[in-house]
């Protein structure tokens, strides 16, 4: 057992543990925001207000990479405004 395996039952431990997780998070979902707004800037720059909206609305990890896999396969900017639209 470490030295520091105690401390793991700690309320603490427990809090620090969460406080970091949620911090991982919303850098986790930031970069993917970005990755978002990189992709439409690069291929469909006039949808650039639209998904700077729909990407601040979205704090949901799984539900932002799909949409960025959606827009990065649409074909036209109407499909990528459509994926973006339904969000």
């Amino acid at each position: 057992m470490s030295r520091y395996a105690i401390l793991k039952d700690t309320w603490i431990y427990q809090e620090i543990k969460q406080e970091i997780q949620t911090e991982e998070r919303e850098e986790r979902t930031q970069e993917q925001r970005q990755i978002l707004q990189e992709i439409v800037q690069a291929r469909f720059p006039r949808l650039i207000p639209l998904v700077e909206q729909v990407s601040q609305q979205l704090t949901d990890l799984e539900s932002l990479r799909k949409l960025i896999v959606k827009v990065s396969t649409a074909k036209v900017e109407k499909e990528a405004r459509q994926c973006l639209s339904d969000v």
